[in-house]
C-alpha cells in the first residue's frame, strides 16, 4: 500500500526513516543455542504490548555467541527503538538505560534515530500511530511467516517538526495515553473479575448437588473416545471441515470460525461408515494443552483431531448441557491435577472415564443448567459492555496518536 502524504503544519517536513536515522537493521538471522545461564537474547515474545522488554525471562546464550552477535550489530544501543517486523508485526519498545545489554533476533528491527533531528520517544509514538501501523500490517510479505522488510521501513516517511515540538508532543502523549492505558487496565481487571464471579456462582450452585445426589463415573453415563487418525496427506483444499483444539475453543465462545483444514468427503464417508462422526448433542473436550474447554456439537458436518480432543457420546441419564456444566464446575481442578505429559498437560480417555459427577434427575439437571445459564448470560452481557468500553478507549488512543502527527494535538 502506497503511503499518502498529507499536508503538514508550517515548519514541519516529511522525511524518510533513512534520512533521519543513523542505522536501521535487525537482529540475528541464525538462532544461537540457548543455555541455562548466560547473556540475554530477546525475541518478539519478550516485548509486551506496553513496550516493555523482558530481559529477565528471555532466553540466555553463551558469552561467545553474545559477543559475536554484539559485534554483528545485533545489540540495540541506548536510544534506539525496536519494532517487531516478523510474524507479530507492530510491537514497539524504546531501549533506555533501564536495560542491561541484550541482543535480538532478526524478527526485531533496530531503528537508531539521529537524535539531533529525531527523538527516540517521538519515533516510538509514531511507530505506534495508525499512520505507521496500518501501513506496516498491509505491507507484510512472505508465505509461511508474514514480515515487513527493512527496505519498507527505510523508505517510509515520517513527519518531522522541530525537536522542541517533538518534546511537547511526547509530553502530551505521555500524559493522555497513560491515563487511557490505566483505564483500559482497570476495565480488563473487571473482565477478569466477572469471570471469577461466574466460576464462584457456578460452584455455589453445585455445592448442594455434590452432597445430595449419587455420583456416577463419566464412563457409566456415556462413551468416551476420540477420532481416527488423520494424516497430513489426507488434507485437501476443500471438503469436510477438520477441527483442532483452536476451532473448538472458538466455537465454545460462540465465535465464527475460519476453517483452515479439510478432509476429502469420500474419506469422511468411509470413517463415518466404520466408526461414526460427532452428531448434535455430543460433547467435545479439549484434552491436550488447553485443558477442559468443551463444545456441545450442533448440526454441522465435520471431523476432528485425535488425541487433542476427546469425544463424549451416547449419553445415558444426562443432558449434554448438564454434563458440560458439571465437568466445568466440579472437575476442572481435578483435571489439572491429574494431567500428564512433560511438555504439556494432557487428559487421557482412561482418566476422563474415571471422573465422577453428581447425577440428579433430568428435570433437576435442566433446573441447575437454567440457573447457570442465567448467571452466564449476565456475565456475558457484562463482559460485552466492558469490551465495548475497552474498544472505545483503543479507538480514542489511535485518534490521539493520529492527531499528534498531523500537528493537531
Amino acid at each position: 500500500m502506497e503511503q499518502i502524504l498529507y499536508k503538514l503544519p508550517d515548519e514541519w517536513e516529511w522525511r524518510t526513516f533513512n534520512d533521519v536515522c543513523t542505522n536501521i537493521t535487525d537482529g540475528a538471522h541464525a538462532s544461537p543455542k540457548a543455555v541455562e545461564e548466560g547473556f540475554p537474547y530477546v525475541t518478539v515474545r519478550d516485548v509486551n504490548n506496553k513496550g516493555q522488554i523482558d530481559i529477565i525471562n528471555c532466553k540466555r546464550i553463551s558469552e561467545e555467541d553474545f559477543l559475536s552477535l554484539k559485534k554483528g550489530n545485533c545489540l540495540p544501543p541506548v536510544g534506539s527503538v525496536l519494532l517487531s517486523k516478523d510474524g507479530t508485526v507492530g510491537k514497539v519498545a524504546h531501549v533506555t538505560n533501564d536495560y542491561n545489554e541484550f541482543v535480538v533476533l532478526s524478527s526485531l528491527a533496530i531503528i537508531v534515530p539521529e537524535q539531533t533531528t529525531l527523538s527516540p520517544e517521538y519515533l516510538k509514538y509514531f511507530l505506534l500511530s495508525p499512520e505507521f501501523q496500518d501501513h506496516a500490517i498491509s505491507s507484510k510479505t512472505g508465505a509461511a511467516i508474514k514480515r515487513i522488510v527493512l527496505r519498507t521501513i527505510k523508505n517510509f516517511n515520517i513527519p518531522i517538526p522541530s525537536l522542541e515540538q517533538q518534546k511537547r508532543i511526547v509530553e502530551k502523549l505521555d500524559a493522555l495515553l497513560t491515563r487511557i492505558d490505566t483505564a483500559i487496565e482497570h476495565l480488563q481487571e473487571s473482565v477478569t473479575l466477572a469471570d471469577a464471579l461466574f466460576e464462584s456462582s457456578q460452584s455455589e450452585i453445585f455445592n448442594d448437588v455434590l452432597s445430595n445426589y449419587q455420583h456416577s463415573t463419566i464412563d457409566e453415563i456415556c462413551i468416551v473416545t476420540s477420532s481416527k487418525r488423520i494424516f497430513k496427506a489426507d488434507y485437501v483444499e476443500s471438503g469436510i471441515p477438520f477441527y483442532r483444539t483452536k476451532e473448538i475453543v472458538d466455537l465454545s465462545k460462540d465465535k465464527n470460525i475460519s476453517t483452515e483444514l479439510f478432509i476429502d468427503k469420500e474419506k469422511f464417508s468411509e470413517i463415518c461408515g466404520k466408526f461414526g462422526a460427532p452428531k448434535k448433542g455430543d460433547l467435545l473436550f479439549s484434552a491436550v494443552g488447553t485443558i477442559g474447554v468443551m463444545w456441545i456439537v450442533d448440526e454441522r458436518e465435520f471431523y476432528f483431531k485425535d488425541g487433542n480432543l476427546l469425544w463424549l457420546k451416547e449419553m445415558n441419564g444426562v443432558t449434554p448441557e448438564y454434563l458440560k456444566s458439571a465437568i466445568s464446575a466440579v472437575l476442572t481442578e481435578k483435571i489439572k491435577d491429574r494431567s500428564q505429559g512433560a511438555a504439556y498437560k494432557a487428559i487421557s480417555i482412561t482418566n476422563l472415564k474415571a471422573f465422577e459427577i453428581p447425577l440428579p434427575s433430568i428435570e433437576e439437571q435442566k433446573s441447575i443448567v437454567a440457573k447457570i445459564e442465567h448467571v452466564s448470560s449476565v456475565t456475558k452481557k457484562t463482559k460485552q459492555e466492558l469490551s465495548l468500553q475497552i474498544n472505545d478507549l483503543h479507538k480514542l488512543k489511535a485518534s490521539i496518536l493520529d492527531s499528534a502527527f498531523k500537528g493537531e494535538l
